[in-house]
């Protein structure tokens, strides 16, 4: 469930074409729930995008907010080279950039909106806190910040098998090693310490059934998938693991999944 990260140990599911065409069905699963329910930019607002990845996060943002100034940084030249391609391809302008997020090329007070998804949960909690006080730094007085993340423990699928809990085991171990497999549950804490105001944790209980199972059942697979080929696994750990993303693909009648996931919304406040 990862945007590209934008500094920190590292992106667990790597930066292949395969994970571009991802992270774009992705968005498109996150579109009515996360991305645009509650979002409000008004028209001349110079929104930042800190890891962008593959531009499909700008790409909803700018369909839906034509009048907004879009702009985003990843560390990959890849992902930005792809985003820039996949970004005019739908005829949306954007500047973006290879950037660091703990050190970003811009100007103190650059920006209305920062917006962050999947970011924070690939970082060590200090680089994440990093990041979000260079967002601070970048918003312009009253300016307003964006965060999403998940609490991967809460992920839930059922009815459950030893397989699938097996999956859902290995993807809060490998968020805990890679980075904060409960950043969503951090956000609000480290929003605060770095200077965010008036925040709203943003906490969303979100349940899928029927169609809809179909839909994110098949994206978390996939993001599963693209962690499943490391050397640290025994074959038999693998198998299993495999398995489980093969039962995934295929839910059956009455299936459902649920999760915890956080919005967080804060307020720059003014100046230091």
């Amino acid at each position: 469930m990862s945007e590209s990260s934008a500094a920190g140990t590292g992106y667990i599911h790597g930066y292949a074409a395969a994970e571009q065409q991802r992270l774009i069905r992705q968005a498109e699963i996150w579109k009515d729930r996360l991305i645009l329910d509650g979002t409000v930019l008004a028209g001349g607002t110079r929104l930042l995008e800190v890891g962008c990845g593959a531009g499909a996060v700008l790409r909803i943002l700018g369909e839906s907010f034509p009048d907004v100034h879009l702009n985003g940084i990843d560390n990959s030249p890849a992902q930005i080279e792809f985003a820039r391609d996949h970004l005019a391809a739908h005829g949306v302008r954007a500047d973006l950039n290879v950037a660091d997020a703990r050190n970003l090329p811009y100007e103190t007070a650059s920006f209305d909106h920062v917006w962050m998804m999947w970011v924070l949960e690939h970082m060590t909690e200090d680089d994440a806190k990093a990041a979000l006080r260079e967002a601070r730094r970048v918003l312009a007085p009253g300016g307003r910040i964006t965060v999403i993340e998940a609490d991967y423990a809460t992920i839930k699928v059922g009815p459950s098998t030893p397989a699938v809990t097996s999956v859902l085991s290995a993807v809060v171990a490998a968020m805990r090693a890679f980075g904060q497999s409960d950043a969503g549950m951090q956000l609000w804490g480290w929003l605060d310490e770095v200077g965010f105001s008036d925040i709203d944790p943003g906490e969303r209980l979100l349940t899928f059934r029927g169609t809809e199972m179909t839909g994110i059942a098949h994206y978390f697979a996939d993001a599963v998938e693209a962690t499943i080929n490391n050397p640290a696994l025994s074959s038999a750990e693998e198998a299993i693991l495999r398995q489980g993303v093969r039962e995934l693909r295929g839910p059956g009648p009455g299936s459902w999944l649920r999760a915890v996931v956080h919005k967080a919304q804060a307020s720059a406040g003014s100046r230091d």
